[in-house]
């Protein structure tokens, strides 16, 4: 399939996204520990992300096909004058359609999102062996500004 930016649809995702949604995740490798049956997704998941009106999965479509998917949450604060913040996760496009656009249009759909909550800053946590996604951030302007840590928490 040929793409052009053009014809790159960016929306939210709707229930019947999500197991194509679940197999764009199984391209993170080893990094998810945990696994989602896409029948759990839907149930219990699915309400809970939709009650919430913060946070947002996206999805990028061209021709009736999902290519990639993101999610952005909106976090409220109380600091910098009371703006709220922001972090992107899950950001996957389908290997075969990576460097067509598809990650920028998802990327910057984010971006408008984030600045109509008013947030001041948005960030993004990459894992350590993604190089090719680290390059494609700083070619959008991201900038790494602090070191991060994450701990597992046991089921």
């Amino acid at each position: 399939m040929s793409i052009l930016k053009e014809n790159v649809t960016i929306r939210a995702a709707k229930r019947w996204d999500l197991p194509k949604v679940l197999l764009l995740y199984q391209e993170f490798g080893g990094a998810y520990q945990r696994e989602l049956s896409s029948e759990t997704a839907e149930g219990v998941v699915w309400e809970r992300l939709m009650q919430g009106s913060r946070q947002h999965l996206l999805v990028a479509e061209v021709a009736g096909c999902v290519l990639g998917t993101l999610t952005v949450i909106v976090i409220p604060n109380i600091g910098h004058g009371g703006c709220p913040w922001a972090a992107i996760e899950n950001v996957v496009v389908e290997e075969a359609y990576r460097s067509a656009g598809i990650g920028t249009k998802l990327m910057e759909r984010a971006t408008k999102l984030c600045r109509n909550y008013g947030c001041y800053k948005i960030v993004l946590s990459s894992n350590l062996v993604r190089q090719q996604s680290h390059a494609f951030y700083r070619r959008l302007g991201w900038q790494q500004t602090h070191l991060g840590f994450t701990i597992t928490l046991p089921e």
